[in-house]
């Protein structure tokens, strides 16, 4: 996260050789960074960190705090605390019961040495998906989302390859498909439409409030797999803000280093991080 980032190092790449140069920026102090993106229908998943200064290049791994005191509120009311979990060689803070849609969650976190934060946000209702198609050698996938016209929407679109796992249409691991919104058939989306293939594409409902709408993804690379998946989630205002904000980085994996650091949208108070709602839905279908 790039306001955890106080040294910036500017690189400067040649034919042959690289020479960084390293600016001192005034750090903040420790704070707690609390992280998790909350699913209705999920257990909820709090990735709990303690920041620290970036001195080496690329020397980003933030020590993990174990033993936290968390508070958990759904609708005000105290849930039981998160436990401890190690999953992949990471730990997480793993509630005790599913997140559910239309549900306001605060966490608080405490922990000695550090000045306690906390952050809030709502989960969103699922999004109207239908009629998901694609066609082999062709490199476009279509799919139908109806917009709610009573909510303020914000949604994020990601394209799968996949196969069938016991009869189950499962997403080839890391296997994103790359795709833009087709110009000739997304004219209500104009500004986001550009000549580069992404891994997702987000976007606001200004322009579609309260209707139905065809969308025509043009993949980078001809449709070859017999299965895929439209994934489209629901997303606050908090979640879209930050996915926003993290774009380059998530996608590209890698980090932007500039003379003035810029700061990555958080609402945790007195730490760093992202505490939000989303609602993915999935739209599983046989490749024509």
């Amino acid at each position: 996260m790039r306001p955890l980032i106080n040294i910036a190092v500017l690189v400067i790449a040649f034919t042959a050789c690289r020479k960084e140069s390293r600016i001192d920026i005034p750090y903040q102090g420790d704070k707690i960074v609390l992280n998790s993106l909350i699913q209705p229908d999920s257990l909820i998943y709090f990735r709990i960190t303690r920041s620290k200064p970036v001195k080496e290049y690329q020397n980003l791994q933030f020590p993990e705090i174990k033993g936290a005191d968390i508070t958990l509120l759904e609708n005000g009311k105290r849930l039981p605390a998160p436990v401890w979990k190690v999953i992949n060689g990471k730990g997480y803070y793993v509630s005790q019961a599913f997140a559910q849609a239309g549900k306001q969650y605060a966490v608080r976190v405490a922990y000695d040495g550090l000045t306690s934060v906390l952050a809030a946000d709502s989960t969103p209702g699922h999004p109207e998906i239908s009629d998901a198609f694609a066609q082999k050698t062709a490199n476009r996938v279509r799919f139908t989302l109806r917009d709610n016209a009573a909510e303020r929407n914000y949604y994020r679109i990601r394209v799968y390859n996949a196969d069938t796992v016991n009869g189950i249409v499962t997403p080839m691991k890391r296997d994103t498909v790359k795709f833009r919104l087709d110009p000739s058939f997304n004219n209500n989306f104009f500004d986001v439409i550009g000549n580069t293939y992404y891994s997702e594409v987000l976007l606001k409902d200004d322009r579609i409030s309260g209707k139905e709408v065809q969308f025509v993804l043009q993949t980078n690379k001809q449709v070859t797999a017999s299965y895929m998946m439209v994934e489209v989630s629901n997303l606050t205002e908090s979640a879209y803000k930050y996915l926003d904000n993290t774009f380059a980085q998530r996608l590209e994996n890698r980090l932007e280093f500039s003379l003035q650091p810029v700061d990555i949208y958080s609402n945790v108070t007195n730490g760093y991080g992202i505490i939000a709602g989303v609602n993915a839905r999935v739209l599983s279908f046989a490749v024509e």
